[in-house]
């Protein structure tokens, strides 16, 4: 999308009271910048924190434009894997974005999500993989009073029994 004429991009950086002169002509260029988007990456969150190797993680992290422009951000997983996701933020929002790596041998695995970081491990021994999915809420709007069902599916992907406490939060 084209910039409209006199508008100044926020990657470009200002010049502010430079003057040139050529001679009679005088040229004053005076510029100035728009406030970039500015961007927050928090809560970082690394499920599950221990699997068997071949079992996925998932990263997560929230990314909060805390500027006044909107703009685009790229989030950079380091550590033990290397991935980036580009977001783009309009003043005030957040967004939880997410990175999922698969584990091959076992270890502790380090990751790093712009100067967040945690770890993982995966062992060979048999661990509980218990995933919340499938959130069903019925019906979705309702009067104060009415009753409404809220369900979700626990499924073990792990390779030994284990137990996961599921809270639910309504606001």
């Amino acid at each position: 999308m084209p910039e409209e004429k006199g508008k100044i991009s926020p990657a470009e950086t200002a010049i502010v009271g430079g003057v040139v002169a050529f001679g009679t002509l005088i040229a004053l260029a005076v510029l100035a910048t728009r406030a970039a988007a500015k961007v927050t990456v928090s809560n970082l969150i690394i499920s599950p924190t221990e699997v068997n190797p071949g079992q996925p993680v998932t990263i997560y992290c929230t990314v909060t434009n805390i500027g006044n422009e909107a703009g685009s951000y790229t989030v950079h997983l380091g550590g033990d894997f290397v991935a980036k996701q580009t977001v783009t933020l309009q003043p005030g929002e957040s967004r939880t974005i997410s990175f999922e790596v698969t584990p091959t041998v076992a270890k502790t695995y380090s990751v790093s999500v712009d100067g967040l970081t945690g770890t993982f491990r995966a062992t060979e021994m048999p661990v509980a993989d218990i995933r919340v999915e499938n959130l069903t809420i019925s019906p979705t709007e309702v009067y104060v009073g009415e009753p409404v069902m809220i369900s979700v599916v626990a499924i073990n992907y792990g390779t030994a029994s284990g137990s996961k406490t599921i809270v639910c939060t309504v606001s």
